[in-house]
């Protein structure tokens, strides 16, 4: 009887911990929606700007979600001293879900909104050719900066996913994630074959649709 009751663990245990996996997956897209909203209704109050990036070498405060929207009240301040609005990645503890839009950033705890300069810092997002669909390998980063051509995206939003190592998630030399290009090429992006790996996106388009990721 033993024996039966544990091969039955054995055989449900996977099951199980796929459910748990995709209930996850089906809670950070909702977070991520959530994180839409409150970006749109920020740009709404602020002629459609929309907050700074955050970048900070060597600290946690890499893309990590803008402090405005803890001022505007969208969601609560960091419990720690990181100055970042406080909505954890589900599958990244510590850590909020990330952000990033071309223009203006938080450099090093300074902020940098020089759109005329083409030296100074900008916040850039990698933008796929063929974006929304962003299976190309060819595009280029946008920076809001004057006289360059309109990014066809105007903010993305994301989670590092259920597995952090996931090999299609690219690394520097260091062995680091390379975040530089992330993360609208679709790629990156989670699917559902095999164990689920990869990031789970959502982005705004400069024409107006939202999109997500599957």
């Amino acid at each position: 009887m033993v024996a039966v009751v544990a091969l039955l663990v054995a055989m449900l245990l996977p099951s199980l911990a796929s459910a748990r996996i995709k209930s996850r997956i089906v809670a950070a897209h909702a977070d991520l929606r959530q994180i839409t909203l409150a970006l749109d209704a920020y740009a709404m109050e602020h002629k459609d700007h929309y907050p700074p990036t955050r970048q900070s070498c060597g600290t946690p405060i890499l893309y990590q979600l803008p402090l405005e929207l803890a001022v505007k009240k969208y969601f609560p301040r960091s419990p720690d001293n990181l100055k970042r609005a406080f909505l954890e990645d589900i599958f990244y503890p510590g850590q909020t879900y990330r952000y990033r839009a071309p223009g203006a950033v938080w450099q090093n705890g300074t902020l940098m909104d020089f759109p005329e300069s083409t030296w100074r810092p900008r916040a850039q997002v990698w933008v796929p050719d063929d974006v929304p669909r962003c299976a190309s390998e060819s595009g280029r980063y946008y920076a809001a900066r004057k006289g360059e051509p309109r990014s066809p995206v105007t903010y993305a939003v994301w989670s590092v996913g259920p597995k952090l190592d996931s090999p299609k998630l690219p690394r520097s030399s260091d062995g680091s994630l390379d975040e530089s290009k992330f993360p609208l090429p679709s790629k990156f992006w989670l699917t559902l074959d095999g164990r689920p790996s990869g990031l789970i996106t959502h982005f705004r388009t400069a024409d107006g649709p939202t999109y997500a990721s599957p």
